[in-house]
């Protein structure tokens, strides 16, 4: 009894309040905590406008030619004998040149050269041909794009075409498109093999 006295009059006498949570009862000291939900701090993110370097398609191919050089020096078989004298009867041939011309390594290399060619001679002809396509086919969408890569003229013709022989070209072969769209969507679905590495050795 004195003791539940006490710890009414003791709260009282030092000035808290005795309806505070922190005190449910005379008998039980209850602890209370209180939950402050923290602040999210937000990061600002500037915008940032990346612009690519358009090459031609000449610009580009001595860029690849630079960065793959080393397929040229793999690859270079040309001029193996470099000199014949009659008398006395000599003749000098590279030593380089000639295991170039027969090692895997070096017709790898010279696969790899064809592969920049060809890119080089496509982005030539795709230079005035997606224009070209996209002025006159009437298409759009997957079926322009198919119309391109199906129809894409030879560079060895397209380069020295009059522009009357161009045109030509790009309506008969958008005649011959409407029959065949199906087919065409068909046949550039099948998988490309892909070229080997230079350097993959299987």
């Amino acid at each position: 009894m004195l003791r539940s006295l006490f710890l009414l009059i003791f709260p009282a006498a030092l000035g808290l309040n005795t309806n505070s949570p922190a005190i449910k009862n005379t008998h039980h000291w209850q602890e209370v905590t209180d939950t402050i939900a923290p602040r999210r701090d937000t990061i600002g993110i500037e915008e940032v406008i990346i612009k690519r370097e358009v090459l031609t398609p000449e610009e580009q191919f001595k860029r690849d030619s630079s960065e793959y050089r080393i397929i040229y020096l793999h690859g270079d078989n040309k001029n193996m004998i470099e000199a014949i004298n009659i008398f006395p009867p000599v003749i000098v041939i590279n030593i380089n040149k000639i295991y170039n011309h027969f090692s895997t390594s070096g017709k790898r290399a010279r696969s790899m050269q064809k592969v920049l060619k060809d890119r080089f001679e496509s982005d030539k002809v795709n230079q005035t041909w997606y224009p070209l396509t996209q002025q006159l086919a009437k298409l759009d969408g997957q079926q322009l794009e198919d119309f391109r890569r199906y129809y894409q003229p030879s560079y060895d013709w397209w380069v020295v075409a009059e522009e009357y022989e161009q045109l030509d070209y790009l309506f008969k072969r958008l005649r011959n498109y409407g029959d065949s769209a199906s087919y065409i969507r068909e046949y550039l679905a099948l998988p490309i093999k892909e070229m080997p590495s230079f350097y993959d050795r299987k």
